[in-house]
């Protein structure tokens, strides 16, 4: 019989949960590349080097952030993996469980589960039943996103080092990418650009209750070629803008509107890292 520890629990933990940003998917397989290996997990094309994710962040995805916070990451591992090698990196080395920050997590986790969404759900109820797991996370600050970013950027380095066992492989990768809040002027041209390429997808239907096509929220992340925009609020490096910017809402009311957030991506070459570094 496997004997299973507390260690191998948490790796696997973290193998699943990070599969929700397609990070992980294909570590250990045969083929250790993604289907376009140049596209960061998530997003859709706006440039060369900009991205923007294709749904707002899900529970399921901020769950998996949490887990991480809890189990390993911190703002100091955030400063080691700056000098972990690109490529040819053992998983282990990165996923080291029990190194997180407690007064961090408290930080970044929601304050008040009992909190109500709408008459009938709490938002402790939201952000953990398996049916709401693909929806936006909401009742986040600004600066609980901004952590966010710079995880998700962690990790997404982490695991191209990881999936590439020497510098051939690790060309096939982004030389580096970050992650961070889109301004409004981005978003709006985001918009416009994908609305002209019919890549713009509008849902305007109910968000937070029981009913429906349980599997519709998970059909739009997985969508490569689609972005969805759905009645919430947004939030950006410059300020809180309604995700359907002029449009008419057509489901709830302004005063209803919940607030989320997604996440936009750069490219940086070594050049851009350098002089970030400088």
């Amino acid at each position: 019989m496997t004997k299973i520890t507390k260690y191998s629990i948490v790796i696997i933990l973290l193998i699943s949960l990070t599969s929700s940003c397609g990070l992980f998917q294909s570590v250990d397989a045969n083929d250790p590349y993604q289907e376009d290996p140049s596209t960061p997990p998530g997003t859709i094309m706006l440039t060369e080097d900009l991205y923007i994710d294709r749904v707002p962040v899900t529970n399921l995805m901020y769950k998996e952030f949490l887990s991480n916070v809890e189990n390993y990451w911190s703002l100091e591992k955030h400063e080691k993996l700056k000098s972990f090698p690109r490529y040819d990196v053992d998983k282990d080395s990165v996923f080291i469980p029990w190194t997180g920050n407690t007064r961090l997590l408290m930080e970044v986790t929601h304050q008040d589960p009992r909190k109500m969404i709408t008459t009938k759900l709490s938002m402790g109820n939201y952000t953990s039943s398996p049916f709401f797991q693909w929806h936006p996370v909401v009742d986040i600050s600004k600066e609980q996103a901004e952590l966010y970013c710079l995880w998700r950027t962690d990790l997404a380095n982490s695991v191209y080092a990881i999936k590439s066992k020497n510098k051939s492989q690790r060309a096939r990768f982004p030389y580096k990418v970050k992650y961070r809040l889109p301004t409004q002027r981005e978003v709006v041209a985001a918009q416009n650009k994908l609305e002209r390429e019919f890549k713009l997808t509008k849902y305007q239907d109910q968000i937070y209750a029981y009913t429906g096509d349980f599997s519709l929220f998970r059909r739009m992340q997985d969508d490569q070629n689609q972005m969805t925009i759905m009645e919430i609020k947004e939030i950006a490096k410059d300020g809180v803008y309604n995700s359907l910017l002029d449009r008419k809402l057509e489901y709830y009311d302004q005063e209803e509107l919940k607030t989320g957030f997604r996440c936009i991506c750069e490219i940086l070459d070594e050049d851009d890292v350098v002089a970030l570094d400088d």
